[in-house]
């Protein structure tokens, strides 16, 4: 017999199609939230996949919010699409063999001000959470500690409006909580440092941009840990400080979106103006602002519009708070959205054989990745195929602990394994000399700095292969970047490799007074590795420069400027 499907669900699913269709503009992230959800959705009847969805659950998280009435609103609350998806997510997923059990336990949702976030979601997940749990211990934390006094007052008003929760645990609301039968809502602000000592049952951490530090996070993700559903829901808006947690934690959303992160108890939504909308455009207003239309009018925001354009100072706020566009003087490199040109899957490369081919190289100096990568063209098309090695107890702990999608990445042949605690290069010079006889490579550029030992070897084996300096300098890769760049935009290099977009999505770019750039790691991370851009930037560099210039004779770094300054 056809399940008959709630209203509530039959909303999601609409919304779920108006993203895909265009007919609700959204950003690439919001698309890649709703993709995630659907494929979800059809994996339940795959063997191995542990979750399903229980439709039961989401409708009676739902029906609770819709029953509670806020202090600001006459009537009850009514959910938007937009805020029933979040929760189809966050509370229908189950696991196949225990359906009391969620699937996800953590949660960033990042949205424009004045959406309705507080309503929608910290208020109603927060006394769910108190209500529905067995010795709940909940909480929401606010910017300040003023936010946290207006989160408590607001919320016990919501219980002394309802006549049931006012009979059961009215008189439990003093002090700053709110206690009944052994389960607690407690508030806090984010300078709060008494939390290590809690067993969390849900914890909603609210405006997480502003935030100093990521202790409160890291605290109630480690002392929810025993709890069957403890959830950690992170629900912002973007910030103006690309150095802050809360980006940390949006970079790490957006891995977990594109694939290049897997993570099964994290979900994740952004809404935001993709890279390069025009911020002055209205039409732009729904991607960050999904209320939109509802409760949030227009004729508010053009207000904000205009107050940006005629006072300068406000524009960075503006861009943040209003368009979803985290501002520094730090920018991203490529969109997302410019990823999906260079490819699905490796062609066969046995068709390279007789082309030309140069190769760029980027060795770690101690326990990190390293790389060489070979590149060629053909039919106006450049093709990169990459040679990533990594240490053992690198790949076992490192990587392993930072969810990082390596172990995928190594057992489908894509990062070869070294033993030890350093990277062995006796790997790469034996593979380089097997793709020496394989392929035509006529170069091989690299950065002196750490190479020198590897580099005499391959030379002495390779007489017939130019061995050239490419240090790893401004002026050395400005260039060579640009055009690197311009190329992947232009849909001109093939390259599916999936750890080229996780390092592509890692590389933050900061230009000098005359434009000049080259790819950076943000903020040093342990984890934020652009191995690949860096050889690849090499590889294509000299590919480039040949194909353009067969006549010539190339002898240097120097050369290759010259032809591209």
């Amino acid at each position: 017999m056809k399940q008959q499907h709630s209203d509530y669900y039959k909303q999601v699913l609409q919304y779920c199609d108006d993203i895909k269709t265009g007919k609700i503009l959204s950003c690439v992230w919001v698309k890649k939230a709703v993709k995630r959800f659907l494929n979800d959705l059809k994996r339940e009847k795959e063997e191995g996949w542990q979750f399903r969805f229980d439709e039961d659950k989401f409708v009676e998280v739902v029906e609770f919010a819709e029953n509670l009435k806020l202090s600001d609103m006459e009537s009850k609350l009514k959910l938007l699409p937009w805020q029933l998806f979040i929760y189809a997510n966050l509370f229908g997923f189950v696991y196949k063999d225990n359906p009391d059990r969620r699937r996800f336990r953590q949660a960033y949702n990042e949205v424009a001000r004045k959406n309705g976030k507080t309503s929608a979601f910290l208020y109603p997940m927060i006394l769910y959470d108190f209500i529905t749990t067995n010795a709940a211990e909940s909480y929401l934390v606010s910017k300040d500690g003023a936010q946290a006094t207006k989160s408590f007052e607001e919320v016990t008003q919501m219980i002394h409006d309802d006549p049931e929760m006012e009979a059961a645990f009215g008189d439990g609301c003093h002090s700053g909580a709110i206690s009944y039968l052994g389960s607690r809502i407690s508030f806090f602000s984010s300078e709060s440092t008494a939390i290590d000592s809690y067993r969390n049952s849900l914890s909603v951490i609210d405006e997480f941009w502003c935030y100093a530090n990521d202790k409160i996070v890291t605290a109630f993700r480690y002392g929810g840990r025993a709890r069957l559903n403890n959830l950690v829901c992170i629900i912002t808006s973007a910030g103006l400080d690309v150095g802050s947690p809360c980006y940390a934690e949006n970079k790490k959303a957006k891995s977990i979106l594109t694939g290049s992160l897997t993570d099964e108890s994290y979900f994740c939504i952004i809404y935001c103006y993709d890279e390069g909308d025009d911020w002055q455009d209205p039409k732009n207003f729904i991607k960050a602002n999904p209320s939109l239309g509802s409760f949030l009018k227009e004729d508010v925001l053009l207000s904000d519009l205009t107050d940006a354009q005629v006072t300068p100072s406000h524009r960075a706020d503006f861009k943040s708070k209003t368009c979803g566009i985290w501002t520094n003087d730090v920018s991203n490199w490529i969109p997302v959205e410019a990823l999906s040109k260079l490819g699905e899957k490796e062609p066969n490369w046995e068709q390279f054989t007789d082309i030309p081919c140069y190769a760029g190289m980027d060795l770690s100096s101690v326990n990190d990745l390293s790389v060489y990568t070979l590149c060629w063209k053909k039919e106006n098309k450049y093709y990169f195929k990459h040679r990533v090695y990594i240490p053992e107890s690198t790949a076992s702990e490192k990587y392993k602990t930072d969810n990082i999608n390596f172990t995928s990445w190594i057992d489908n042949g894509i990062v070869k394994v070294t033993p030890g605690s350093s990277i062995d290069y006796s790997y790469i010079y034996n593979d380089f000399i097997e793709d020496a006889k394989r392929f035509k490579i006529k170069e091989l550029t690299y950065d002196p700095w750490k190479s020198k030992e590897l580099i005499n070897r391959l030379n002495d084996e390779l007489p017939a292969i130019d061995f050239i300096e490419f240090p790893q300098n401004l002026k050395n890769f400005s260039e060579p970047t640009k055009n690197y760049e311009k190329d992947i935009l232009d849909g001109n290099i093939y390259d599916p490799n999936p750890i080229l977009y996780w390092c592509i999505q890692n590389v933050v770019i900061k230009p000098d007074s005359n434009g000049n750039y080259k790819p950076m790691k943000e903020y040093k991370s342990a984890t934020a590795r652009i191995d690949l851009v860096i050889s690849s930037i090499e590889a294509h560099c000299r590919c480039k420069f040949h194909n353009r210039s067969n006549s010539q004779n190339v002898n240097g770094v120097k050369d290759v400027l010259k032809m591209f300054l």
